[in-house]
């Protein structure tokens, strides 16, 4: 036992990491995906480069809750973004941590996009944008995708 006890908090620390590597992926394996229509505005961060917040107008109305913490679903709508399907003051399964205020839902795990250095110059100037979402059921959510939207 001696000499396994060196490599016993390494190979633990291995192991979480993996872990947690497995559980990104998963979301992809397991989570639905879903399209949101967003707009935003484009910060400067001078640690992680450009970075895109986003506000999702389909978040908005009128909720049977009291402010502060919510879980929500989503469901797709007839124009075929995601829209507000469940919201509830107790988790349940299957719903994602947001907050309720002033009339909205704001999911914090979707408010921010990382922009690669590829994605910049397609984006860069685009004030509307499509957001492809993953959402596992256990309520990891992954937005993997920004495609800007075409000023009508």
């Amino acid at each position: 036992m001696k000499r396994m006890t060196p490599w016993l908090l390494p190979i633990i620390q291995v192991l979480i990491a993996v872990g947690f590597v497995l559980l990104v992926y998963a979301v992809s394996w397991f989570g639905q995906t879903y399209t949101f229509k967003a707009t935003s505005y484009e910060p400067y961060d001078p640690f992680f480069g450009d970075s895109i917040y986003l506000e999702y107008d389909a978040f908005e109305g009128r909720q049977d809750v009291e402010s502060g913490t919510v879980y929500v679903t989503f469901k797709a709508g007839e124009d075929g973004y995601a829209t507000v399907d469940r919201v509830s003051s107790r988790p349940f399964f299957g719903g994602i941590r947001a907050n309720y205020f002033d009339r909205r839902v704001y999911v914090d795990d979707l408010s921010s996009y990382r922009v690669t250095d590829d994605e910049a110059d397609l984006i860069r100037g685009a004030k509307t944008f499509e957001v492809d979402v993953e959402i596992a059921p256990w309520g990891m959510v992954r937005a993997h995708e920004l495609r800007p939207i075409e000023a009508e």
